[in-house]
């Protein structure tokens, strides 16, 4: 729940993206994040605590000692929580998920109030209607987790990992709305002032 819990964090998660490409020291995200760098320390330290981010260099300047940082590339991916741990947690996961949906709310609400043809700020929802058992539907759901995914290998449906097999016999279908969501980090109106406040 640590690990979902410091994956959901935007500043956290901000320090993570940053520091994916090339090693960056904590003065350099600072600056890309317009905060001070005593304000990421914090962040810093409880993502390399949990094996998000690596040390992979140290240089001396003058007196002081530069540290650079990675993102462990390994870690990328989708994460899901046990049904006991989520059932535990279920107050903050919906509170993250409502921030979260919010936010894609507020960047397509601006998108359409201005009028934004060319798509300065990138946002899309998507809404589909369809008839689906629930086998059809678990394997819908795999197949756009694995779309959506950064791995590299793609992984076959099984009914069983999907935790349906009890459904395997039923064919009856029922009428699913799906509704997906993307938008930009950058675009969220006020999220540095957001993240200030944290």
């Amino acid at each position: 729940m640590e690990l979902a819990k410091m994956l959901l964090d935007p500043r956290k998660l901000a320090i993570l993206r940053i520091a994916k490409n090339e090693p960056v020291t904590v003065k350099q995200m600072a600056e890309q994040l317009q905060e001070k760098p005593s304000r990421l320390y914090y962040h810093v330290n409880k993502l390399e605590e949990h094996g998000l981010l690596q040390l992979v260099e140290t240089k001396q300047q003058g007196n002081l000692i530069e540290k650079y940082y990675l993102t462990d590339n390994t870690h990328r991916g989708s994460y899901t929580l046990d049904r006991s741990m989520a059932a535990a947690n279920s107050d903050f996961i919906l509170q993250e998920l409502l921030r979260l949906i919010q936010q894609g709310i507020d960047v397509v609400d601006v998108n359409l109030r201005k009028g934004d043809t060319q798509q300065r700020s990138l946002a899309q929802v998507n809404i589909a209607h369809s008839s689906l058992n629930p086998r059809e539907w678990a394997e819908k759901m795999h197949n756009v987790a694995q779309a959506l995914s950064t791995a590299q290998t793609k992984v076959p449906f099984n009914l069983a990992e999907a935790k349906l097999g009890a459904y395997e016999s039923q064919k009856e279908q029922d009428e699913y709305v799906h509704v997906l969501l993307s938008y930009r980090l950058k675009d969220v109106p006020n999220q540095s002032a957001s993240e200030e406040e944290e």
